[in-house]
C-alpha cells in the first residue's frame, strides 16, 4: 500500500505528465540559459566556478513564484528553515548545520548577504522577497571570503538595478485564507548619468487558529517595505550606487495542544494535530522594525583592475510578547487564596505568566576590493572588510514570583579581516584556485541581572556581569577544477570555516559566563563536484559529493527548569560530521516545458557530545544518568546521534509549461512544484515527542501572461494535497506538574489555500 507521500507524488506526476502530453513531439527545444553569480564576489558563469551553488534567477523566482525567505528552500535541498516565536529565535541551515540562539551574542553560520552586505542576524532575513534580482545559495563554508559567520555556507541576495529606460509594474494579489497585497515598481532616467528605481509592498493576512478567549485570530502578519536605489555613472570608469531599504513586519507564532489531559486543555481546545483552537490571555505577537543602507564605488583603473567600496549601516528592532503559562487562567485564578499572599502579595490581576522582550541592533560595516588578472594565466581578488555592531536585549517574565525574570544586556563586536583569493591556469583546461582570510575579533557583554540578589517585587539595583575578549582566526581554500573536451568541468576542493567565540546571553548569565564565552566553531570541507551541459545544452546538471567536519559546533537547546520556566543553553557539541550527495538537473525538453530537479541526501551524526544534558522527562533507560565529570549533574552521551532539524533525504521537483494561445495576444503556462522531506527530529537532545515525520508537499497553478509582458494573471494552489506538518513540538509535561502536555508549532504552508495574483507592466 502507497504513503501518503507517495500518493501525493503520484498525483503530481499525472499532473506533470499531462503538462508533457500537450507538447508537440517534434518540437524544438531551447537552449538552457548560461547563468553569472557572484559566488566569488564578481560575475563569473556558473558552471564554471569550484563552488556548490543553487541559483534562482529572475525567470526562477517568476516561474516558481519566491515571495519569501522560505520559498528559496523550493530550489535548494540542502537548505532548510528552522521557525522560532518570533524572527530572532528562527534560524537557517545548509547541509542540516545551524544555530538556533537565544542568545543576543551568537551569529548563525549561514550568512545572508543581501547587495554585497552580510546581514547582522538571521533574523533580518525573514521578510518578503520583492523586486529581486537573483538568489544564490552557496554550500558549505565559504569562510574565505564572506567571513567568519559562514562556517556553513552562504545565502547570496541581489536586488534589480536601476534601468536605463523608464518602466513600471503594479500586482495584487488575494488567498482564500483572507491575505491582500500589493506591489508597485518604478525605474527609470533622472539624467543622462543619473538612474532611479523605487519598490514598494504591502501585505496583510488574517491568523488561521482561533483564540476562543479574546475572540481574536492569532498567527497573523502584517508587513510593509520600501526600497530605493540610485545609480550615477560619475565617469565612463567610475559609477556609485546608493540603495536604501526598510521594512516592518507583525506577526505571530502562537503554538496548539496536540496531546494534552485535563487541567491543561481550556474549554474548546480538542487537542490534535488539526486543532487551530486555543485559549490565551496574552498574545503571542511581535513587530520587527529593520533598515538598510548601502554605498557602492566601482572604479575601472584600467583594463585589467577595478576597485570595489561597499559601506553599509543596518538597524534591526523587534519587540515580541508570549504567554508563557499556555492558558487564560488569570494570576487571582490560578492559587487558592491561602497562596495568593505567598505568590501573589501585590493582589495582581491579569494574566499568570507573561514575558517580553525588546532587541536593538545595529552595524556598520566596510569592504574595499581590487579585483582584476596580472597576466592571462592568472586572476585574482583581494580586500579588507571592517564590521562594527551592537545587539542589546531587554527582557521581562513576570508576575508570580517564582518564575521572575528580568535583565537587559548588549553585546559588542568589533572584527577586521584581509583576504583574497587566485585562480592560475596550470594549462588550457586546468586551472588551481587558492585562498586566504585573516581574521581579528574582538567582542564584549555587559549584562544586568534584576534578580540576581533575590526576588525583590520591584528591583530597583541590578547585579552587573561584564567581560571581554579577542580572538584570531585563518581560514582558506584550496580547489582544482579541469575542464573536459565537451566543456564539463570537474573539480576537487578543500575549503575551511570558522564561527567566532560567542557570549551565552540568556536567563541565569553569570561572571563565570562573561568571563568564559562559548568557544569558537570552526569546520573542514572537502567536495568533488562536475558541472556541465549536455551538447545541445537543453541539459544542465551539476552533482556534488561534499563531507565537512565541524569541531566545537556551536547549538542550543531548550528544557524546562524545576519551577516549569524554560532554560535555553548554547553548548560547543563536540565533534559533527555531515556528509552527503547533491544534484541539481534542468532540461529544457521543448521550448515549451522546462523541468528542474534537486535531489540532497545528507546524513549529519553529532560524533562526539559526552556531557549533553538530557531533554526534559528523560528516565535512566532512556540515557539519563549522573555525569561522572560534574557533579550533581544528569547527562547523556549523544555521540553518535543524528543532528537535529536535518533531514536525510530531501528533493524537490518542478515543471513549467507555456504556449502561445493561437489567435491571441498571449501565451497560457501551468506550473507545477513538490517537495518532500525525511523525518526529522526537531529536538538537539533527542526528544522523541519532537519529531516530524516524512512528508511532501505539492503546489500548482495556471494562468496567461500577455507576449509583450505587460500583463499576468495567475491562479495557484498551495499544498493541494492539504498535508499537514509542524514546524516543531514542545513537551510541557513539567510546566504542569507531569500532566501531559505536547504542544505544536504551526507553519502557514502546513495548510491547502489557493490565491490570485494580477500583474501589470508599462
Amino acid at each position: 500500500m502507497k504513503s501518503a507521500s507517495e500518493k501525493n507524488l503520484s498525483s503530481l506526476a499525472i499532473c506533470v505528465s499531462a503538462l508533457v502530453s500537450g507538447v508537440s513531439v517534434d518540437a524544438v527545444a531551447a537552449e538552457l540559459e548560461i547563468i553569472e553569480v557572484k559566488a566569488q564576489k564578481r560575475a563569473q558563469a556558473q558552471q564554471t566556478i569550484p563552488v556548490a551553488v543553487s541559483v534562482l534567477g529572475e525567470s526562477a523566482l517568476e516561474r516558481l513564484d519566491v515571495k519569501n525567505f522560505d520559498d528559496v528552500t523550493r530550489v535548494s535541498p540542502s537548505l532548510t528553515v528552522e521557525h522560532g516565536d518570533d524572527p530572532q529565535s528562527s534560524s537557517i541551515r545548509m547541509r542540516g548545520v545551524g544555530t538556533s540562539a537565544y542568545s543576543i551574542g551568537v551569529e548563525s553560520s549561514v550568512a545572508v548577504v543581501v547587495d554585497e552586505v552580510p546581514l547582522m542576524m538571521a533574523a533580518q532575513a525573514f521578510s518578503n522577497l520583492a523586486d529581486i534580482q537573483q538568489v544564490e545559495v552557496l554550500r558549505g563554508p565559504q569562510g574565505t571570503l564572506f567571513g567568519k559567520n559562514a562556517s556553513a555556507g552562504v545565502v547570496n541576495v541581489t536586488t534589480k538595478a536601476p534601468s536605463p529606460d523608464f518602466e513600471g509594474r503594479v500586482e495584487a494579489g488575494l488567498t482564500s485564507d483572507d491575505e491582500v497585497k500589493g506591489l508597485i515598481t518604478l525605474s527609470g532616467p533622472a539624467s543622462d548619468t543619473l538612474s532611479y528605481r523605487i519598490n514598494g509592498y504591502y501585505k496583510d493576512r488574517d491568523g488561521y487558529l482561533n483564540n476562543l478567549t479574546t475572540g481574536e485570530k492569532e498567527n497573523r502578519e502584517k508587513s510593509h517595505g520600501l526600497r530605493g536605489k540610485l545609480l550615477w555613472y560619475a565617469t565612463d570608469d567610475l559609477d556609485a550606487t546608493f540603495i536604501y531599504d526598510i521594512s516592518h513586519i507583525e506577526g505571530g507564532s502562537t503554538p496548539t495542544w496536540v496531546d494534552a489531559e485535563e487541567g491543561v486543555v481550556g474549554e474548546g481546545e480538542v487537542p490534535g494535530e488539526d486543532n487551530r483552537n486555543v485559549r490565551r490571555d496574552t498574545p503571542n505577537e511581535f513587530e520587527t522594525d529593520q533598515s538598510l543602507a548601502v554605498f557602492k564605488l566601482n572604479y575601472n583603473i584600467n583594463d585589467d583592475l577595478v576597485f570595489t567600496s561597499v559601506s553599509s549601516f543596518q538597524s534591526f528592532e523587534q519587540a515580541a510578547i508570549a504567554d508563557a503559562d499556555l492558558t487564560d487562567v488569570t494570576i487571582e485564578d490560578a492559587f487558592p487564596p491561602f497562596l495568593q499572599e505567598r505568590f501573589n502579595p501585590l493582589g495582581l490581576t491579569g494574566p499568570q505568566v507573561e514575558q517580553k522582550g525588546y532587541i536593538d541592533a545595529d552595524a556598520f560595516t566596510q569592504e574595499l576590493r581590487l579585483t582584476g588578472t596580472l597576466s592571462e594565466k592568472f586572476e585574482f581578488i583581494t580586500g579588507l572588510f571592517y564590521s562594527d555592531q551592537s545587539v542589546y536585549r531587554d527582557f521581562d517574565r513576570k508576575p508570580l514570583v517564582f518564575v521572575l525574570d528580568k535583565w537587559d544586556a548588549q553585546a559588542d563586536s568589533e572584527s577586521i579581516a584581509l583576504f583574497g583569493q587566485g585562480a592560475y591556469e596550470i594549462s588550457e583546461s586546468t586551472f588551481v584556485d587558492v585562498g586566504l582570510r585573516f581574521n581579528h575579533e574582538k567582542i564584549s557583554v555587559d549584562f544586568n541581572d534584576y534578580y540576581a540578589n533575590g526576588y525583590a517585587l520591584n528591583p530597583t539595583s541590578a547585579a552587573t556581569f561584564s567581560g571581554n575578549d579577542d580572538q584570531d582566526a585563518v581560514t582558506g581554500k584550496v580547489a582544482i577544477r579541469h575542464f573536459l573536451e565537451n566543456g564539463t568541468m570537474i573539480f576537487g576542493s578543500v575549503s575551511t570555516g570558522y564561527k567566532g567565540q560567542a557570549y551565552d546571553v540568556a536567563s541565569g548569565f553569570t561572571q563565570n559566563d562573561a568571563d568564559n564565552p562559548v568557544g569558537e566553531e570552526t569546520s573542514v570541507s572537502y567536495e568533488l563536484g562536475i558541472k556541465g551541459f549536455s551538447d545541445s545544452r537543453n541539459f544542465s546538471y551539476e552533482i556534488i559529493a561534499f563531507m565537512t567536519d565541524f569541531e566545537d559546533y556551536q547549538a542550543q537547546g531548550g528544557r524546562n527548569d524545576e519551577n516549569g520556566a524554560p532554560v535555553f543553553t548554547l553548548n560547543n557539541v563536540g565533534e559533527l560530521r555531515t556528509k552527503g550527495i547533491e544534484t541539481e538537473f534542468s532540461y529544457q525538453a521543448t521550448d515549451a516545458l522546462r523541468l528542474d530537479a534537486s535531489i540532497a541526501y545528507t546524513d549529519a551524526v553529532i560524533e562526539s557530545f559526552v556531557n549533553a544534558p538530557c531533554y526534559g522527562g528523560q528516565t535512566e533507560a532512556e540515557g539519563c544518568t549522573l555525569s561522572a565529570d560534574i557533579e550533581g549533574l544528569n547527562v547523556q552521551d549523544l555521540s553518535g546521534h543524528d543532528l537535529n532539524n536535518s533531514p536525510d533525504f530531501k528533493y524537490n521537483l518542478a515543471a513549467y509549461w507555456e504556449q502561445p494561445a493561437q489567435g491571441y495576444e498571449f501565451s497560457w503556462f501551468a506550473q507545477a512544484s513538490y517537495q518532500w522531506q525525511d523525518d526529522v527530529s526537531y529536538d538537539l537532545y533527542g526528544d522523541p515527542l519532537n519529531r516530524q515525520d516524512a512528508y511532501g508537499i505539492a503546489n500548482a497553478g495556471v494562468g496567461i501572461v500577455d507576449n509583450q509582458d505587460r500583463y499576468k494573471v495567475t491562479v495557484y494552489f498551495n499544498n493541494l494535497f492539504d498535508e499537514n506538518y509542524s514546524m516543531g513540538y514542545t513537551n510541557y509535561d513539567e510546566r504542569f506538574q507531569g500532566l501531559t502536555a505536547l504542544s505544536k508549532r504551526w507553519s502557514r504552508g502546513a495548510m491547502r489555500y489557493f490565491g490570485v495574483n494580477v500583474s501589470y507592466g508599462f
